[in-house]
């Protein structure tokens, strides 16, 4: 299983692009797309002694379908990217997505792994959606790239996004907002390797919460338009119940988020939009009183191709097994331009807390998303 990722995305790609080739009509078909990213970041300050100055990275996330019918489709995505700089494997902090004040920053070409994301088959008609496999349940949508808060923040908040489960969900599609229920346990398949730098594979006696093996884990969220009748307000709220294997010190995991923009239209090319989504989840990864409360505020301003942010990220969890908590922020200040081929170029300026010490970090994100 070591190189089945590599081996089907080869297989799925071939076969997805003699299909686009012929661009055939009828089914079967290939949808989807690929967002290509160059990031590179600098610490200009720091309290923190040997964080070394300058990092750089590739990541590829390919989002691809195979499309058996109007109804039925294999639905995938994949994550290439740098395993020692984006993780979920960190074993003192299994949240963590990326630390920013980390030792090992540079030019990273040699640690790309290969991850297989989402692996499902999916079933949609016009009233609902059913897929089972793996796939990451819905909980939060501040992680979304698409958003363009900042060049960090997807980075930050990817903390309490759920990923890599096993598992099936459903999801009912209403008039101005839809409702999902999912019921999961965590990836230690062979799936939850690696290909290319294999991070290896996820240990089922990890006592993470959702490392069951079993369905015991299960989440439920409802994203909408037009709150309570107002147009162009949006909403997400969810809710999160993560099973635990019986041993000590150990607690069911359950969180709450809450998110809401509004799109505030001045003339036809310019529009601000305030957002805001919290997130409290207590016995975090399944530790017993480690309370977790994340908050994401941002306002976003768009005119023509251009877009500017300023958002405040905070970080607060309160961990009664281990000798100190965990209060870290991120105040960012962005600038970005969309060309007219979806290339995008994004730059912003962080003050961060991290672990005690801050910094000063300056980002930019060239993005380009390849849609077919």
């Amino acid at each position: 299983m070591k190189n089945f990722s590599l081996q089907f995305l080869t297989i799925f790609l071939f076969f997805s692009s003699a299909l686009h080739a012929e661009k055939i009509a009828q089914f079967p078909n290939v949808s989807g797309n690929v967002l290509f990213q160059v990031q590179a970041d600098r610490v200009m300050s720091s309290q923190k002694s040997g964080v070394s100055p300058n990092n750089a990275f590739v990541y590829v996330e390919p989002n691809l379908s195979l499309n058996f019918n109007k109804n039925w489709s294999i639905k995938t995505d994949w994550r290439l990217q740098p395993n020692n700089i984006l993780t979920t494997r960190n074993s003192a902090y299994p949240e963590r997505y990326r630390t920013f004040l980390q030792s090992n920053r540079g030019l990273n070409l040699g640690n790309e792994g290969l991850i297989v994301e989402e692996l499902k088959l999916h079933f949609e008609n016009e009233d609902m959606r059913f897929f089972v496999g793996k796939f990451d349940p819905t909980f939060g949508t501040a992680y979304k790239k698409t958003k363009r808060i900042g060049v960090f923040t997807s980075q930050f908040t990817e903390d309490y996004n759920l990923r890599e489960k096993i598992g099936a969900g459903i999801t009912a599609l209403l008039e101005s907002s839809d409702i999902s229920v999912n019921s999961f346990f965590n990836d230690t398949t062979g799936l939850s390797r690696s290909a290319l730098d294999d991070r290896g594979r996820a240990s089922r006696n990890d006592p993470v919460a959702g490392n069951t093996g079993t369905l015991s884990s299960y989440s439920v969220s409802m994203n909408g338009e037009d709150f309570f009748g107002v147009e162009n307000w949006f909403y997400n709220a969810g809710y999160r119940s993560l099973g635990v294997d019986k041993v000590d010190n150990r607690r069911r995991e359950k969180g709450y988020v809450f998110g809401s923009e509004y799109l505030y239209k001045i003339g036809e090319e310019t529009s601000l939009i305030p957002f805001v989504e919290i997130a409290k989840i207590d016995d975090f990864t399944g530790e017993k009183n480690r309370n977790a409360h994340y908050e994401t505020f941002a306002l976003i301003g768009k005119y023509s191709s251009w877009t500017g942010s300023i958002s405040h990220l905070t970080r607060n969890i309160k961990q009664l097994q281990r000798s100190s908590n965990i209060s870290d922020r991120q105040l960012q200040i962005s600038a970005g331009y969309k060309f007219t081929n979806n290339l995008t170029l994004d730059v912003t300026r962080a003050n961060i807390k991290e672990s005690g010490n801050k910094a000063v970090l300056i980002g930019t994100t060239l993005s380009y998303l390849y849609q077919f």
